[in-house]
Parts: structure tokens; sequence; C-alpha cells
């Protein structure tokens, strides 16, 4: 099929000459949206707290002929931000699309939530966001290209959901957040998204879905019966980071099989 048949644009989500950086990059959501992203040609910085996995990821990716390196920060820390941000302009030459992926929960009914445990959810799910987006639009801004800005949200922030107040706390602000940052950043070309994954399936999670009542708990509260994939979770990222999703800013795009549709 050839572009000059038809009368629309079709669509070409290549990423290539674009550079991306993952948070949360190693494991799970992140890892796979890592791997499509490069699939299509993006250069990816892999980022987690540890090196040794960053290089790790980063290494499976040159292997596989694509472009990778690994940089571990600690997204809670805002000057460990702004070196990833640094260090992926020297190392690549540029930043186009920042995907906020690290993320943490505890799973605590409230009452027994101490600080410690709200500030490591908060450091890393709020602070984590803020930081690492405003440095990357700082740098976006800077190079005047306008760029794409992804959170990984969920749907505990569209709904509560028992123990995990913190967790679900966060990523509401984080959708506040992202609108925000729309209002804000749209003047530069830079466009920020949410996406808000139902239940997803991952090595994280992968002992607990292994328990069949709390599996068939699970999927009576999911339409389509059946729990979401990383790699379909990815494509979304996929479209979002492309250039066919310019239209797109501000908004939460829902992936849950129907859940929150109850």
């Amino acid at each position: 099929m050839t572009q000059e048949k038809w009368p629309v644009k079709l669509p070409d989500y290549r990423l290539d000459g674009k550079v991306a950086i993952i948070t949360g990059g190693t494991k799970g959501i992140g890892y796979a949206i890592a791997m499509m992203f490069a699939a299509f040609g993006a250069a990816v910085v892999v980022s987690s707290r540890h090196q040794e996995e960053c290089g790790s990821v980063a290494e499976q990716i040159n292997r596989l002929g694509g472009t990778a390196a690994g940089i571990a920060a600690d997204v809670g820390r805002p000057a460990e931000v702004k070196r990833l941000i640094r260090e992926t302009v020297q190392r690549l030459g540029d930043l186009d699309i920042l995907v906020n992926c690290a993320g943490v929960a505890i799973t605590k009914p409230i009452l027994e939530m101490d600080e410690g445990d709200y500030d490591r959810v908060m450091d890393t799910n709020l602070r984590g966001v803020f930081f690492a987006s405003k440095e990357a639009a700082a740098a976006m801004v800077e190079r005047k290209h306008g760029g794409r800005i992804i959170q990984i949200a969920s749907i505990g922030a569209l709904k509560g959901t028992n123990q995990i107040s913190t967790y679900c706390a966060s990523k509401a602000a984080v959708l506040s957040l992202t609108k925000t940052m729309a209002l804000e950043w749209s003047r530069y070309g830079i466009t920020t998204t949410a996406l808000c994954p139902g239940y997803v399936k991952t090595e994280i999670n992968a002992a607990q879905f292994q328990d069949e009542e709390f599996l068939a708990k699970t999927l009576k509260g999911i339409p389509q019966r059946r729990l979401g994939t990383a790699d379909e979770v990815a494509a979304i990222a996929l479209f979002l980071a492309s250039d066919y999703s310019s239209m797109i800013t501000g908004s939460a795009i829902v992936a849950d099989m129907g859940s929150t549709s109850q």
C-alpha cells in the first residue's frame, strides 16, 4: 500500500531521529515502552535508580540494533533529575520525549500509613513527575523544537482503590499537573498527556495474579474479563509520542478494559 493512492495521510509511527527518556524503564510497563520506542527508531535513555539494571536494558536494545543508553537517577531527588536531563542531551544530542513511568505503591490501610510511607510514594510519583517534566520542558524550550511529555498514571487516579490511598492520590495529582502543564507549555509546541492503564499483568504483580481467588475477583470488575498487557500500554504510548497525537494535550487517556465505565 502506498500513500499516493489515498486522499488521507496514512499514519507512520516511526520515531527516527527522536531522543526519549523512559523513567522506570527497566521493568514492567516502562521496559515495554523503552523497547517499543527503540523498535520504532527512537534513541532511548533507560532510567531507574539502579545503574546495573539501566545498563542491562540499554545493552539489550543495542544488541537488537537500536540505540540506547542507561542513566540511573532517583526521580524523587530533583538534583538527580536535572543530571539525567543534562546527561541525556550531552550523550545523545537532544531530548524530544519524556515518559514518566517510575512509580511506587505501598499497600496499607490509611490508619496504618506513617509519614515515611507517605513521603516515599509522593516523592516518586508526584515530586518525580513534577521535576522531571519541568527539567525536560526547559530543555525542549531551550532547543526550540517542542516535544512530548507522557505521564503514566493509573485508573487509581479516577476512583478509590482499597489500601493504596497515597498511590491513588499521587496519580490524581498527576492528572491535574498534566492539565496545567498543557496550559503553560502548549505555546512552545510541547504536549503533555496522561495515560491511565487499568490492571496490567507484569513481572511485578505476576505472583499476586497467580492467586485464583484474587484473579477471579479482579476480572469480575473488568467488563472485558481480562488483564491488559504491558505491550498494549506501550503501543498507546507510542501513538502519544508520535506526530499523530499533536491535537492531544492536557488529556487523560484511559485504557482499562472498561473498568471505570461501571
